[in-house]
């Protein structure tokens, strides 16, 4: 009798590593995903402004010199500002979708504008 719950123990044991083994592996699987993407970002400072652009297999896609959404051509003060909305365009570019950025966007991230 002893021996029957012994082996239904190891079986159960058995089944719990297969399923966090198939679990940690599908994980690994979106984060390689995201990693071998063919996208790049690159901060650049130009006149005391930060710009971003975004590359796609080394070629230039998208090169944003203002501020996204606001009104005015109103450059990027900071460095971390410029990167977040990259990061963010190139974000919806890897789920395939629209690189839009909205004035929710631009505050959700904190981004320093004047308002007109």
């Amino acid at each position: 009798m002893k021996n029957k719950y012994n082996s239904k123990a190891v079986f159960l044991g058995i089944i719990i590593l297969c399923v966090a083994f198939f679990y940690f592996q599908s994980g690994n699987v979106e984060k390689n995903a995201v990693n071998e993407t063919s996208f790049a970002l690159q901060v650049i400072e130009q006149d005391s402004f930060w710009i971003y652009e975004v590359y796609n297999d080394d070629n230039l896609f998208i090169r944003q010199e203002y501020i996204p959404a606001v009104k005015g051509q109103q450059g990027f003060t900071s460095k971390a500002d410029a990167e977040k909305i990259g990061n963010l365009v190139m974000r919806k570019l890897i789920e395939n979708k629209m690189p839009v950025v909205s004035i929710k966007d631009l505050d959700a991230n904190a981004i320093h504008f004047k308002r007109i």
